[in-house]
């Protein structure tokens, strides 16, 4: 195993479904409920959006990717923690932001186990 700082997105990701596999089914249906809201209330978040790194249509567009790749994956992402992280989590797709955006958020507004948001905080924040 490589060291903290020494893993990637890849390793990042599956070494938090290999500590918390029962919690990536509910990660993955927040995922998807945000695809939904953000496509739901385009307008909306369009006319507000903020983030200057890029456009709403652009993260639209990595959500949309990430949707699919649940869609089609799903099961076998709840099942593995390889295909999970090598699915989401490619280093050459700029998807990776749209779900290491979401796993933190998940983990600080919606998720009730401390030792997953600890674990979110460790891998993720900086």
């Amino acid at each position: 195993m490589n060291a903290l700082h020494q893993l990637n997105n890849i390793g990042k990701a599956k070494l938090l479904h290999e500590l918390f596999p029962d919690e990536i089914p509910q990660l993955l249906d927040h995922i998807q409920e945000v695809c939904a809201d953000l496509k739901a209330n385009r307008e909306a978040y369009q006319s507000t959006w903020d983030f200057g790194l890029m456009t709403f249509d652009m993260w639209l567009s990595l959500a949309e990717k990430a949707e699919a790749m649940i869609n089609k994956h799903r099961t076998a992402m709840i099942k593995s923690s390889k295909t999970f992280s090598e699915t989401l989590f490619h280093s050459y797709d700029y998807t990776v932001l749209f779900v290491n955006d979401r796993i933190v958020k998940y983990a600080e507004r919606k998720n009730e186990n401390s030792k997953f948001k600890q674990a979110v905080a460790l891998l993720y924040n900086p």
